[in-house]
């Protein structure tokens, strides 16, 4: 037997054990959900008032089409311990306070993230080892 199958014979083996322990932390994980009992959170919107500023009012839009397209991929970014839709809240309230500049700001670091979770995403369709 030659190395190269001997190394795909231990990979696919390595492989498969590995997939039925996720396989089985999966079903245990689901089976101590279901014995916990439902706890309902109830999550808190913010919502930008009618008296914003046009231009605050479309970034926060822009902001808001380009992190649901990334976090619907899979690839909404966190920084600062919060995940960018959280942030976008917080660019909200600052635009609700009156805060112009500061609601921009966030808007803007919200909808960079967005897209270029969006082109993450579109690039790890492709991912995989190089081709020789």
């Amino acid at each position: 037997m030659n190395f190269k199958a001997l190394f795909a014979a231990l990979a696919l083996s390595l492989m498969t054990s590995v997939a039925f322990a996720a396989e089985e932390k999966k079903a245990e994980a689901t089976e101590a959900k279901a014995d916990k009992p439902a706890e309902t959170k109830k999550e808190e919107t913010v919502e930008l008032k009618a008296d914003v500023d046009a231009e605050v009012k479309a970034a926060i839009e822009a902001a808001k089409t380009a992190n649901d397209a990334a976090k619907k991929a899979g690839f909404e970014w966190y920084w600062g311990g919060k995940p960018a839709g959280k942030q976008l809240e917080d660019a909200i309230k600052a635009a609700n306070d009156g805060k112009k500049d500061n609601a921009i700001k966030i808007a803007k670091m919200v909808e960079i993230a967005g897209v270029q979770g969006q082109e993450q995403a579109a690039k790890a369709k492709t991912a995989g080892p190089v081709a020789k």
